[in-house]
């Protein structure tokens, strides 16, 4: 039904039957227009407020102006952090109060929700209030609810503001037992756990699950398998709880051994199996179960390139993705993209490159920013740099990790005076860089021999924007000092650092040492790195190296 056809309807209501029906329809999601909500609000209001009605038919008209206000509550206060209005959901049941309009079960779990959206505390001790103030300080769902918004934004990891309302409850159910539960096991507090598990009067798969669940999450495994083994009837759930316990702290083994003993294994339990041998880098393993699978889905395929990315195995990678398309018919998500670009980078080919983008434009896939960072560092990566200026500048949303992939992707194309553009111009945005965009401008100095920029942006980044330096940010200036011909400068700078230099930092001034001929000076950096690392094979050749070209240099000297 159109929009417009649906607010005729409602403005032309004059009857609570009809508007109850109207009500429904819109409260099952038909309404996707502020108009609608607003229009069954009005609608709602008229009808309650007349005064013709019988007492039967007020109780219908109050129902469904209820169910307006619901609507309008319930779709202000959004899901996922997506459409949320809070403080909008708030003034709506201010609104519905005023019109005296009383709210129901469903209003509060719905404000509940609001305030898990703000993450404070007193908003939650408001609408604690409202629900003792209307009676519903015995609805079990409403006080479930209760206790977990308490949870969820109260201090992190602090149970006891959930614990005072599961306590005060006049009457509880396995939910209630289970929220505490998960409370106290979200929160680590597994002492405090298993004492509450232990005195449940009634549990189910999900109790004993919560506490499997929450040993696996501390490395508890022996708990965690003690308990499991208890469990009077599992489900595919606790397999896999137990399974993904092992894999995730390290125990493939065991993981494999329980996977083995699975009578109905599905597709969870597989992907599991074959992430946890990624994991450790058998990749031969993982894809044998890969391959043993009866069915796949498309965790299972991203699992299986994101195996052969962690062992750089990118073309396999890109033929898994090409398989996953041909055979397994699934569209690929933000994962599978990021991987496969990652590995088209790595790939340095821009065949692969071109087709990954091609297919992004013809299925219309959106770029998130993942997504989009992975591609600018795609093309930059592969000598494309103008397609990746191209994707950096669609983008409408930007982390500091794309201005610094745009910023690194000039640089490495040797286009240092656009890269430092990019940086100029994230400032000028006013968006704070943080101390890797930095590192990605002073390499960017560095290789271009930009002495004076490098030096402005280091000063900026300390006095300007309170970035305490990292070695790596010492190492750049090393490096820009170093290439400029500044040696001395560059010794000069070492010696003073906060930081106590490592031999990495001597051995970005030794190479241009050896590139300016500075004899002298080599041969100080070089006893500066045997100091540091005396036994490092890979210094000691180094330096040993230097030694023989100090003689050559020294033949060269005789000779004139």
């Amino acid at each position: 039904m159109e929009q417009e056809e649906l607010l005729r309807i409602l403005r032309s209501i004059n009857s609570p039957r009809h508007l109850q029906i109207h009500a429904q329809l819109l409260a099952r999601g038909l309404a996707s227009s502020p108009r609608l909500l607003q229009a069954l609000v009005f609608a709602a209001l008229s009808v309650s407020a007349a005064p013709s009605y019988s007492p039967r038919r007020h109780a219908a008209a109050a129902a469904a102006a209820t169910v307006a206000h619901n609507t309008l509550i319930d779709r202000l206060a959004g899901r996922s952090g997506r459409g949320c209005f809070p403080e909008a959901a708030f003034g709506a049941y201010g609104a519905m109060r005023d019109a005296g309009v009383g709210p129901n079960g469903f209003t509060f779990t719905f404000l509940l929700r609001a305030c898990e959206a703000l993450r404070r505390l007193p908003p939650c001790g408001c609408v604690h209030g409202q629900i003792v103030r209307c009676g519903f300080g015995s609805d079990v769902v409403v006080q479930n609810a209760l206790l977990n918004v308490y949870y969820k934004c109260g201090d992190p990891g602090d149970p006891w503001a959930a614990r005072k309302v599961f306590d005060g409850m006049p009457k509880k159910d396995v939910v209630s037992w289970n929220s505490m539960l998960g409370v106290y096991m979200a929160s680590n507090n597994a002492v405090a756990g298993i004492e509450l598990f232990e005195v449940m009067p009634e549990g189910n798969v999900v109790s004993w699950n919560t506490v499997v669940a929450g040993f696996t999450r501390i490395g508890a495994t022996m708990a965690a398998r003690f308990v499991f083994d208890r469990i009077p009837i599992k489900d595919d759930f606790s397999w896999n709880l137990m399974i993904s316990g092992y894999a995730t702290n390290g125990y493939v083994e065991a993981a494999r051994s329980l996977f083995d003993k699975m009578d109905c294994k599905d597709v969870v339990s597989w992907t599991t199996m074959v992430s946890a041998y990624a994991k450790i880098g058998d990749i031969e393993s993982a894809k044998v179960l890969f391959d043993q699978m009866p069915v796949k889905n498309l965790v299972s395929w991203n699992a299986m390139i994101a195996a052969y990315n962690h062992k750089s195995r990118y073309g396999e990678a890109v033929r898994t993705f090409q398989q996953m398309m041909i055979e397994g018919g699934f569209m690929p998500d933000e994962a599978t993209l990021v991987s496969v670009a990652s590995a088209c980078t790595q790939l340095r080919s821009s065949e692969y490159c071109s087709w990954l983008s091609s297919y992004i434009s013809k299925s219309n896939t959106h770029t998130t920013v993942a997504l989009g960072n992975a591609l600018i560092d795609m093309f930059a990566k592969c000598g494309q740099v103008g397609r990746a200026r191209s994707i950096f500048r669609k983008m409408k949303t930007r982390s500091n990790i794309t201005w610094t992939t745009m910023i690194s992707g000039f640089a490495y194309n040797g286009r240092f005076r656009e890269a430092l553009l990019i940086y100029k111009e994230m400032c000028g945005q006013g968006v704070e860089p943080d101390d890797a965009v930095f590192i990605a401008a002073l390499v960017a100095c560095a290789r271009g021999g930009l002495l004076r920029r490098g030096r402005r942006i280091f000063k900026q980044m300390v006095e300007h924007y309170g970035i305490v330096p990292r070695m790596e940010h010492y190492r750049c200036m090393v490096d820009l000092f170093g290439r400029t011909g500044k040696l001395q400068e560059a010794v000069r700078f070492i010696e003073k650092m906060p930081l106590k230099p490592g031999a990495v930092i001597w051995v970005t001034l030794l190479s241009s040492c050896i590139a300016h001929g500075d004899a002298e000076l080599t041969e100080y950096v070089s006893a500066k790195i045997v100091e540091i690392e005396p036994f490092n094979p890979g210094f000691q050749v180094l330096v040993s190296n230097c030694s023989a070209l100090k003689e050559r240099w020294g033949s060269v000297m005789d000779a004139h």
